[in-house]
């Protein structure tokens, strides 16, 4: 007896036993789409992670003040200066940049009627290199505006979007916490991180108006240093060296806490995925659990109905069908409800992963692991029903033909 016309007997059996075939199906159906959502969510996270990070810049180390528990409040210390910056430029080695930035929050921006609050990034010309963030339309500041003390802005595109609509801002002038600027240019577009919230939701100035013009603040927020390279052992050394440098200049004795941070990309990447993923493990793994008692159903629910199929076994085996027959034919139908119950789950899995991931505003995508976790599903359970299968392959032609007592 052939395949396809086992795969067609099958097919009949459980098409005319919906009731079975459904209740052999659904944790089939339950452990793939668990898998598959799971999988695909996951993919979409990794894919915006490293997004981020990229976005970052991939060779870029990131210092900031550290934080220090004070009457059982966490608060950020006021620790990183101008002279840090000095200081990191002439003793670092395998490094091709370090830029310091001032930042403020919430700063309120205004032009005619329109008005918004939005984070002022006070610069230098070459942060734009090192942040790969610099003007899509226009110019972004140079060593004039440095010097000077220019009251120039370059604007992020939500910023453009919010206050001039579809209106060019170049040119224009708006106003910053009260201080008149003349817009030089719009920054590139850099979307949203789970880290940093909406980057486009920024306003950049020289570094020196920031502090002649808006706020006279002498300490550092963010220092951003561009190593040579990406390689993972040329940024574990800058960032030993980044560490040993500070801890020196801020007198930071041996077993006392840094008062700064320093963020690699690894850390980006670890912090923009916003889902840990020992969740994700935990729901993968309960998509297996599914998949093992969806096998236990199909030996058990099976090896139940064979029972009562004794009879036409018997009399297959008296017709002269092989044990090899009687085999490939149960397991058949065992592949087949495999199949359906695999199809289902990757319907359900779909809708339900990607409904998640839009209601939530989280990443999905498909990779290949996404493909191979139900394919491995269906083979474990498909797989189980040999067990049954072959109960009846050496089940004794006239013991089965025996009306049972």
């Amino acid at each position: 007896m052939n395949f396809s016309r086992n795969l067609s007997a099958a097919w009949q059996v459980i098409s005319s036993l919906p009731g079975r075939t459904l209740l052999l199906a659904l944790p089939v159906a339950a452990g793939t789409a668990l898998a598959l959502a799971t999988l695909a969510i996951d993919q979409g996270l990794t894919s915006r992670a490293e997004q981020a990070a990229r976005s970052f810049g991939l060779d870029v180390i990131s210092v900031r003040p550290g934080s220090r528990v004070i009457a059982g409040k966490s608060g950020t210390v006021t620790s990183l200066v101008s002279e840090d910056v000095e200081a990191l430029r002439a003793e670092l080695r395998r490094v091709k940049a370090v830029e310091g930035t001032r930042i403020e929050d919430n700063v309120p921006v205004s032009y005619g009627s329109k008005n918004g609050t939005y984070r002022v990034f006070a610069v230098r010309p070459p942060w734009a290199g090192v942040r790969q963030f610099g003007a899509e339309k226009g110019e972004f500041l140079d060593d004039n505006d440095l010097q000077s003390s220019a009251r120039v802005a370059i604007i992020g595109q939500t910023v453009a979007r919010e206050l001039f609509g579809t209106h060019s801002p170049l040119g224009e002038e708006l106003s910053i916490n009260q201080v008149p600027f003349r817009v030089k240019g719009v920054l590139v577009g850099k979307g949203a991180s789970p880290a940093e919230g909406d980057r486009d939701a920024r306003i950049v100035v020289p570094f020196t108006t920031f502090y002649d013009r808006l706020y006279k603040r002498q300490f550092i927020d963010q220092i951003v240093v561009q190593t040579r390279d990406a390689r993972p052992e040329t940024m574990t050394a800058v960032d030993e060296q980044i560490k040993t440098i500070l801890r020196q200049r801020h007198r930071i004795q041996s077993g006392d806490p840094d008062d700064f941070a320093t963020r690699l990309p690894s850390k980006i990447t670890e912090e923009s995925r916003g889902i840990s993923r020992n969740v994700l493990y935990l729901l993968l793994g309960i998509s297996v659990v599914c998949g093992v008692v969806a096998a236990l159903v199909i030996v058990l629910v099976t090896g139940q109905a064979l029972r009562q199929r004794r009879g036409e076994i018997g009399i297959r085996r008296a017709l002269g069908a092989t044990p090899s027959d009687i085999l490939q034919q149960i397991w058949t139908e065992s592949l087949a409800v495999s199949i359906v119950g695999g199809l289902l789950g990757v319907v359900l899995g779909t809708a339900t992963g990607y409904g998640l991931a839009t209601w939530r505003q989280l990443a999905f995508a498909v990779d290949l692991r996404v493909v191979l976790a139900p394919l491995a599903i269906i083979l474990l359970t498909s797989l189980a029903g040999l067990i049954p299968a072959r109960s009846a392959a050496e089940l004794d032609p006239a013991q089965a033909l025996r009306p049972s007592a």
